[in-house]
């Protein structure tokens, strides 16, 4: 016997989908990203007190889409467009020169996110390599 499932419990179902797509995974929802994202190019001096939590989240980043990292981080500061399709977005972690000029790569520190060409995160490195607790 066919079962039938009707137009709009399909609808429903593949907006369920979609919406939990795109959500933040749970185990990085104790990341206080409100505040990542609002301290744009770290010159609120913000960042800097959330790199430990960072570093709690910074492994589970890896192989993620990149619609995890904009949900978890928000819009990259900068972003360089390498060959083949790949990029890397920069998330400047200290105030610097970028605060007042957007336009420059500034020298202050700053996390770095490579997307692959699958749009997958394939490695972050910090510009300049900071104190971290370790991960437990």
């Amino acid at each position: 016997m066919k079962k039938i499932v009707s137009p709009k419990i399909k609808t429903q179902l593949l907006g369920l989908l979609l919406l939990s797509a795109c959500s933040t995974p749970d185990s990085m929802k104790g990341f206080d990203s409100k505040t990542w994202k609002d301290d744009r190019d770290a010159c609120q001096n913000q960042r800097a007190a959330l790199v430990d939590d960072f570093e709690q989240i910074r492994k589970e980043l890896y192989g993620k889409k990149e619609y995890v990292v904009r949900n978890v981080l928000g819009k990259p500061d900068s972003e360089e467009l390498m060959e083949r399709s790949q990029r890397i977005y920069f998330y400047y972690i200290e105030p610097g020169t970028q605060c007042d000029s957007r336009n420059e790569l500034s020298e202050a520190n700053r996390v770095q996110v490579r997307i692959n060409s699958l749009g997958k995160v394939s490695e972050i490195t910090y510009y300049k390599p900071v104190e971290t607790q370790k991960p437990e």
